[in-house]
């Protein structure tokens, strides 16, 4: 088949998702071009809410078929709304398909007719490509899922947990050395012992019990409190904070830790950024160590799901908050950075987005995602999302032994 794939040929960045969709239809004897008018589909592939402008603009352009995948599309009742399939899941399956009529009638795309969806799991994991997407940067797939099934991490409830091998990431490392290029092994947690690219995804829990050979490596340690990073299934003890840092030193490299701010008080962040400033104080950093933030997006499929309707946005932060912390760390260390999050309105805009399930509500909150905060006040958006119905959106839950997606609130 013919397929339009745009995002290939223009996006600036050539991110590993496109140069690996490109790559599995080409070798499946499929022909990627970038015109959308001669074709036998258009393919946009999405990763998260920010990609939907860019397929409303699509569907706006041509009148060929549109399909949507990549991570966005578990969540199908939103993306069919501007497209005309959505497939679920990886690539592989999607590549065997010679004809639309078969990829329609799969159990892994949705049409928008009543039938039982499957996530498609399969993955070749011999066939994937090392992914240059700059210059000097490479990217190369270490897994996707994770072991730890977090209550509020989208990626967990929509995988199955599976990894490359060692020996692959290996050679991918070796290869990316003799080209003197910068590897990043992407995975939402990192497997494969002590040999990875020079940046590391690893869990805190498991890097501070083995060696690793990296220049960065990055890391959730999501809430403030420990009672509520256990009760998440992110379970760090505090001590490990500080052993985290201790070990960065020793090992002689950055780290970037990623938090979600919006469930807990204000105060609690308070308190664990003051932590910081003390371990800081004690064991100074000559590397960075980087403090990321979001702030609390519900997303279907999670456990989390279930408390939506609980959202406070009292518990969101902003620059303000996020500077405030900097000032604090920087007293104690010169090799800190601390990023802001995106501010209520967007989080609520991309909740919107993700749940809407007709075409009002999804263009109603379309015009709202690009400078949210000065569209919406807070109480407006809070009021919104109540308001325009989305948070009616039915839970989904995924069978990850058998990638069966069930519809209805009750976990499993």
């Amino acid at each position: 088949m013919i397929y339009a794939f745009p995002q290939y040929f223009t996006s600036k960045s050539r991110f590993l998702t496109y140069h690996l969709v490109a790559s599995v239809l080409r070798k499946a004897g499929h022909t990627i071009t970038d015109d959308v008018d001669h074709c036998d589909a258009v393919l946009v592939s999405m990763c998260d809410v920010m990609d939907y402008p860019q397929l409303v603009k699509l569907r706006r352009m041509t009148k060929r078929p549109i399909i949507v995948g990549g991570h966005y599309a578990f969540n199908y009742w939103s993306a069919k709304l501007y497209s005309d399939f959505v497939w679920i899941g990886e690539i592989w399956d999607f590549a065997k398909c010679k004809t639309l009529d078969e990829i329609g009638e799969s159990k892994h795309c949705y049409t928008g007719m009543a039938k039982q969806l499957f996530a498609s799991q399969y993955i070749d994991w011999a066939s994937i490509p090392v992914g240059q997407i700059a210059p000097k940067k490479c990217y190369y797939l270490g897994g996707v899922g994770c072991k730890n099934a977090c209550r509020f991490c989208f990626t967990s409830w929509t995988h199955r947990h599976q990894t490359n091998t060692q020996q692959r990431i290996e050679q991918a490392r070796q290869l990316c050395r003799r080209k003197k290029m910068h590897l990043m092994v992407v995975s939402n947690e990192y497997d494969a012992g002590e040999r990875g690219g020079k940046t590391l995804d690893i869990l805190l829990t498991d890097y501070v019990k083995r060696p690793v050979k990296a220049s960065m490596v990055r890391m959730g340690i999501e809430f403030a409190q420990e009672d509520t990073r256990k009760r998440m299934g992110k379970a760090i003890p505090g001590e490990l904070l500080c052993h985290a840092i201790q070990k960065a030193n020793a090992d002689n490299l950055a780290l970037r830790l990623f938090h979600i701010a919006g469930y807990e008080p204000v105060s609690a962040w308070d308190t664990y950024m003051d932590n910081f400033a003390k371990i800081f104080s004690q064991y100074p950093n000559n590397r960075i160590v980087h403090f990321m933030f979001n702030n609390l997006q519900y997303q279907n499929y999670t456990p989390l799901y279930d408390e939506r309707k609980q959202i406070n946005p009292e518990y969101y932060i902003d620059i303000t908050k996020t500077r405030q912390w900097y000032d604090t760390l920087r007293q104690q260390s010169r090799s800190v950075l601390v990023g802001a999050p995106s501010p209520f309105q967007h989080v609520a805009a991309r909740m919107g987005i993700e749940l809407s399930e007709a075409r009002e509500q999804v263009d109603f909150w379309l015009t709202k995602i690009n400078n949210a905060a000065k569209k919406m006040t807070v109480p407006d958006a809070y009021k919104s999302l109540f308001d325009t119905g989305v948070m009616d959106c039915k839970k989904r839950r995924l069978k990850k032994s058998t990638g069966e997606i069930m519809v209805g609130e009750r976990n499993g």
